[in-house]
């Protein structure tokens, strides 16, 4: 029986000249294609015949119950190849019409079929739908309900996002969510993350954010690497973690040199915070009344340093000397650019809320007020800090703060152990473990107690009160001598003496330094200044700390 039917390769031929061929790829294959616009035939078309292959002969192989055969080509076709209509509307993608392809693949044997038809179901020319999503259109769910995202994870408790869902599939997705980028750069980790689909196969990793088992049937974003390093989808897309712009395509951001200095040899650099001398590398250098210029720490003895070979007061200590130039701090997610120069002024750091005068990692996006000192921006997890026996971390929110243990003061995203309730801010993360003491021959520790006796008395040697060993002092256990942190470090412990500040109100403040015998007397809080320093200013008012002078300020 004949049929007035397009054979389609004439149908495809036909076509040809008013089409252009593209390119779909796929996970394991890719192929030229053309857009079939019209299904049109006439009676000049090649005839095709059905044959119906009802029933067969012991030993004969049959491949369709149902084919059409060309006379003209002398091949055979699928019956749906034949009949398909260009153009497919479908319940899978309602939105806009499917259209039909015509696939070209090479022959491996000679009874598979030269050409192939199928129905663009992947992809929507059109909408473009992104398959690395979901493949199937997404509908509105109108109704209040605690069904948990399948990319998340997440249940909406108070109903504030909208969901979606699949028809097709028991799919549930958050508004939010549809849209995720697939490749992003975190403040966390040194790779690129990739969204990444669920799978059961995978063994179940802790988040790199907050710590906590990921589960493997929703979706995570994974480093593109390899690492074994992953995050939940929020996590990764929180303001603090990632900025959360699409990096898939984009080269990646390289720093070829990061150094500061130039290795002229036999341990002497030059250093671009003192490029008018040269600077030599000394050993166990000790003077505690020198400084280094980028962290503000005396000397005493306990690593080696760089001094100027031209006597100047310029110093490093040989860690801060190697300081990058560039420097990805976890809680900010653009990196920081050191900046060196600070004679003039100060800055506040953002972590751990100290005045410096040493050298600062500031974020150079504009009003981006995002400045850390060297010793907080050098804090990374996990971090072993000598107080405590467990690794400490960062777990909680951009704008969740705890109370230190040691300091009883609330900060911000303060490190934290996930195996006990210890916190730890970053100003006492920061302290020096090692301190001299001008009257102990010994270098004073610093130790803290959790739970210490009642009958425990301490007293501090320098202002002579009860000190409180919960809120950590330095000791010499030979000597026992104790003395309070402020008292040994002073409140301004990243603050030179000599130093001339000019304030954000165009007022220019001295740092003194506080060695004479008769101590005066800080006009806010009324007792001697018993720190290392003291604060002038212009008009001759005298503080004790740079906490009395802003309390001076917001009095006036």
């Amino acid at each position: 029986r004949s049929c007035h039917l397009l054979c389609p390769k004439e149908r495809y031929e036909k076509e040809k000249e008013h089409t252009k061929p593209a390119k779909i790829s796929g996970q394991s294959f890719q192929f030229n294609y053309r857009i079939v616009k019209t299904s049109c035939f006439n009676e000049n078309s090649n005839n095709l015949h059905s044959l119906f292959h009802c029933s067969k002969k012991e030993g004969e192989e049959i491949f369709y119950d149902t084919c059409y055969f060309c006379s003209y080509c002398n091949r055979a076709y699928h019956k749906e190849c034949v009949e398909s209509p260009s153009i497919y509307h479908s319940s899978d993608h309602p939105k806009h019409p499917l259209q039909l392809l015509f696939i070209k693949k090479k022959k491996k044997n000679p009874l598979q079929l030269l050409w192939s038809e199928q129905y663009s179901n992947s992809r929507c020319f059109s909408c473009q739908d992104n398959p690395k999503r979901h493949k199937h259109t997404l509908h509105y769910f109108p109704r209040k309900s605690t069904l948990a995202c399948d990319v998340c994870g997440l249940v909406d408790d108070d109903y504030s996002h909208l969901l979606y869902t699949c028809l097709l599939c028991d799919f549930f997705v958050h508004k939010r969510c549809i849209d995720l980028p697939y490749v992003i750069k975190v403040s966390r980790h040194n790779h690129r993350l990739a969204f990444t689909p669920s799978n059961l196969f995978k063994e179940s990793a802790d988040c790199g954010v907050c710590y906590q088992k990921i589960d493997i049937n929703y979706r995570e974003y994974s480093c593109v690497k390899g690492c074994v390093y992953a995050m939940h989808s929020r996590c990764a897309l929180r303001r603090d973690v990632s900025d959360g712009k699409e990096l898939e395509g984009e080269p990646e951001e390289t720093y070829e040199n990061t150094k500061i200095f130039e290795d002229k040899g036999d341990g002497v650099i030059l250093h671009q915070g003192h490029p008018c001398h040269q600077i030599k590398l000394e050993k166990q250098f000790h003077d505690e009344n020198k400084h280094c210029q980028a962290c503000v720490l005396p000397f005493y003895g306990d690593g080696n340093v760089y001094c100027c070979m031209q006597s100047c007061d310029f110093i490093l200590h040989e860690s801060c000397a190697y300081l990058p130039r560039v420097k990805q701090f976890m809680l900010h997610v653009h990196p920081l650019i050191l900046e060196l120069v600070y004679t003039t002024s100060c800055f506040m750091c953002r972590k751990c809320d100290r005045n410096s005068c040493g050298f600062a990692y500031v974020c150079p996006i504009e009003r981006c007020d995002w400045k850390l000192d060297t010793l907080c921006a050098y804090i990374c997890e996990p971090f072993n800090h000598y107080s405590h026996p467990h690794p400490l971390l960062i777990t909680c929110g951009e704008y969740t703060s705890m109370w230190c243990f040691i300091c009883r003061y609330r900060q911000e995203q303060s490190l934290n152990c996930v195996e006990c309730s210890f916190v730890l801010c970053f100003r006492c993360a920061t302290l020096p473990h090692k301190l001299r003491y001008k009257h102990d021959e010994h270098l004073l520790v610093f130790s803290y107690k959790e739970h210490a006796d009642d009958d425990e008395l301490y007293l501090c040697e320098i202002c002579e009160k009860d000190v409180i060993p919960q809120k950590g002092l330095y000791a010499c256990n030979e000597c026992e001598v104790t003395l309070h942190v402020d008292c040994l470090l002073g409140r301004d412990p990243y603050m030179k003496s000599g130093q001339t500040v000019v304030t954000f109100g165009k007022e220019t403040i001295h740092y003194l330094p506080n060695t004479h015998p008769t101590r005066p007397i800080c006009k806010i809080c009324g007792r001697h200044c018993p720190y290392k320093i003291k604060i002038k200013t212009s008009n001759g008012d005298l503080f004790c700390s740079y906490t009395c002078y802003q309390e001076h300020l917001y009095n006036l």
